[in-house]
């Protein structure tokens, strides 16, 4: 395919937000008094909650991980690649920013791997719980044993290659790492960090319903949340603003939300995300790169 077509199917997401956003003309939308203070705690628990979360989940997968503090900062890193660029950078840039010059990356980014597998897994059994929860249905259920299948094909295949790889050492080695990370304590304990994170994200969106006059329910921010999670499982245009946006707003008019309600709701919920994070991450990123030259930076050169 020409890679000009491939660059507008990509960005065909983004599109369609622009057509929904013209169409139903969500700024019209009337908000609550308390609509600063849900933003403001969301983007406080995110910031305080979430993001330690799942640098803690990547910490697990990594071989001999260094300090928490060091791979925090990195995974703020990706995470501002990942909204600048977008297409699955995220996880690249945070394996090469968290040892530099160490030759790690490849093995890194391996476990990033490893831990978005243990993801999947994670999220299949939230799909499964939200398919119970919600009346979902049969669907619902087979695509959760389907994504339980695949993770254990792709592991099983991992694991049939490794020793096939004697005369690409550097591959084997990464695809090596990547194993070891795969362990089921090591899995276990990643999808439950993931779980974990999750739940304090629910928290995040019962506090966005309130703020759009919508009846604060369990059931319709669980469903708000598998539907996040299933439109971005796949990385596209930078942010993933589109399927984001497209995942929240099929989920609550699903519930019963007014679609240009739903409209900003999910628009807003994401911006509270992608804004402060990307600004703490580019002062991260600032800071790190004076830190990891100062020599050159004394002496001129």
């Amino acid at each position: 395919m020409h890679p000009r077509w491939k660059t507008a199917l990509r960005c065909l997401p983004l599109g369609l937000l622009a057509l929904v956003l013209w169409r139903e003309k969500p700024w019209t939308v009337r908000l609550s008094g308390s609509a600063p203070w849900a933003v403001t705690a969301s983007i406080l628990l995110n910031l305080a909650v979430f993001l330690p979360l799942k640098a803690a989940r990547w910490r697990l997968a990594l071989s001999d991980p260094p300090p928490f503090r060091q791979v925090l900062a990195a995974t703020i890193e990706g995470l501002l690649a990942n909204a600048a660029i977008g297409f699955g950078s995220g996880d690249l840039v945070r394996a090469a920013r968290l040892r530099q010059h160490q030759g790690q990356l490849a093995a890194d980014y391996a476990c990033t791997w490893a831990e978005r597998g243990a993801e999947v897994l994670a999220l299949a059994l939230l799909v499964f719980i939200a398919a119970l929860v919600t009346h979902l249905g049969t669907p619902a259920l087979a695509l959760s044993g389907l994504a339980v299948a695949s993770y254990f094909a792709v592991l099983g295949g991992g694991r049939f290659l490794l020793p096939r790889l004697v005369r690409w050492p550097r591959v084997q080695r990464a695809l090596s790492a990547g194993l070891q990370a795969s362990t089921p304590r090591r899995v276990a304990a990643m999808a439950a960090l993931s779980l974990l994170g999750w739940g304090c994200e629910l928290v995040m969106l019962v506090l966005f319903q309130a703020a759009f006059h919508l009846e604060p329910s369990f059931q319709m921010a669980l469903l708000t949340l598998v539907g996040i999670n299933a439109a971005i499982v796949i990385p596209a245009v930078p942010g993933n603003f589109g399927t984001f946006e497209a995942g929240a707003t099929m989920a609550l008019v699903m519930c019963g939300a007014p679609r240009d309600v739903a409209v900003l709701y999910a628009l807003t919920y994401h911006l509270s995300h992608v804004i402060p994070v990307a600004l703490i991450a580019t002062a991260v990123y600032g800071s790190r790169r004076y830190i990891a030259t100062p020599a050159r930076t004394a002496t001129g050169r």
